[in-house]
């Protein structure tokens, strides 16, 4: 366990611009482990999840642009602003090539990573993410687009938890759930409404057989955004892909289910991408 990930982040500043904001954390060592967060969070979403992962491994967590400590986003952004931001951030930190676990939003733009940049990737884990929407599905993501476009983002964060958590674990653990929200609330509107819209009308699902890199997939049992269907398709089209359900959860894996998805992410990675 990380003793220097049990106090709050600290986020650094990439030097190119737009500046982003990140965490970089633990071991020095090959391949490192860059985690992508999904829209409106930032990399303090991985604070319950981190700690529990191998002490031996390097981490590094960005927020988005207009997200957490992020410059916000100018007129337009796009998934390949999201990746040239990634490739970006691997460049100035002097990573050839890194591990990339992505949840929501995050897997969507790890997936576009290892199609379009296999060279600097060396294992996925996607987790609660995108691919084979059908019609309604679309249309609820377009609509829910109109929402976060017209809605404070706090509004938005208030009435999203019961998507992200079970009942259960929102009685149990309201610091938890008040502490996502929060970094919810401050996000750029304008930057919360880009990066969704990436989110809303991306579907990879007809590019996962190009991703050559051995990948985990996990979705909640319950999750309505990122379902289970979505899980098993992505899964059957990435080339010996792993796929996991974990019942009865809902969107927010990392944070609801830290200790089981920190040894899922540990067996795959000590078979997948040893240190070197």
């Amino acid at each position: 366990m990380h003793e220097d990930l049990q106090v709050p982040l600290r986020r650094a500043q990439t030097t190119s611009r737009p500046h982003l904001a990140y965490v970089d954390v633990g071991r020095v060592g090959d391949p490192p482990v860059v985690l992508l967060h999904g829209v409106g969070s930032s990399a303090s979403t991985w604070a319950t999840l981190l700690p529990l992962l191998p002490a031996d491994r390097r981490y590094i967590a960005a927020d988005y642009r207009g997200h957490g400590d992020s410059e916000p986003v100018g007129e337009s952004y796009s998934l390949q602003d999201q990746v040239d931001d990634h490739i970006r951030l691997l460049d100035e930190l002097g990573v050839g090539a890194a591990v990339v676990i992505g949840f929501s939003l995050g897997a969507v733009v790890a997936q576009a990573v290892a199609v379009d940049h296999p060279e600097r990737t060396t294992a996925l884990v996607l987790l609660n993410s995108i691919g084979g929407r059908d019609e309604a599905q679309r249309t609820r993501a377009l609509d829910r687009l109109q929402v976060i476009r017209t809605t404070d983002p706090a509004e938005s964060a208030r009435a999203s938890v019961e998507r992200w958590f079970t009942e259960a674990f929102r009685h149990d653990r309201p610091d938890l759930v008040a502490a996502e929200c929060a970094v919810v609330a401050g996000v750029d509107h304008h930057s919360y409404g880009s990066a969704y819209e990436i989110l809303a009308t991306t579907d990879l699902l007809d590019r996962a057989d190009a991703i050559t890199v051995p990948t985990l997939v996990v979705t909640g049992e319950d999750d309505a955004g990122s379902t289970p269907a979505m899980s098993r398709a992505l899964a059957a089209r990435i080339p010996g892909a792993d796929l996991v359900i974990r019942p009865g959860l809902r969107h927010y894996l990392h944070i609801e289910d830290a200790p089981v998805l920190a040894r899922l992410i540990t067996d795959f990675l000590a078979g997948h991408a040893p240190v070197a």
